[in-house]
């Protein structure tokens, strides 16, 4: 299943004050992460994706996946199975006159056989894949 999120990060939205929004997925294994920003960003923008607070990616703490005109996209196999089932996306933008739009995506799919506590959409008795 794949998850998205669209995010629009406003003029002078610095490192220090950025936009946060989250991502709601579900159980199982996350394969691929893109991170994809839309054409005139002209490197002024910066996101990463944490888990609760925790940074995951990129994975050198404090860094930033700049904003370039080439998707971001790496394989990945982060297991997703407490709550809460979202990931936070933060971003900031350096640009004193324009909005920048920034799209995350990532590809969850579910492990053959298990059993998760918690089904799709969250709901209980969803247990088995």
């Amino acid at each position: 299943m794949l998850y998205s999120k669209e995010i629009i990060i406003p003029a002078n939205t610095s490192k220090e004050t950025p936009v946060a929004t989250l991502l709601p997925v579900v159980n199982g294994i996350v394969k691929r992460v893109w991170v994809r920003w839309r054409w005139g960003s002209a490197n002024l923008c910066g996101c990463k994706i944490l888990r609760g607070t925790f940074q995951l990616w990129p994975t050198a703490l404090g860094q930033w996946f700049p904003s370039t005109t080439f998707d971001t996209t790496f394989e990945e196999q982060y297991t997703m199975v407490d709550e809460p089932l979202n990931f936070v996306v933060k971003g900031y933008n350096l640009d004193d006159t324009f909005p920048h739009t920034l799209w995350v995506a990532m590809l969850v799919l579910r492990e053959e056989g298990a059993v998760y506590p918690m089904g799709e959409l969250g709901m209980p008795g969803w247990g088995s894949s």
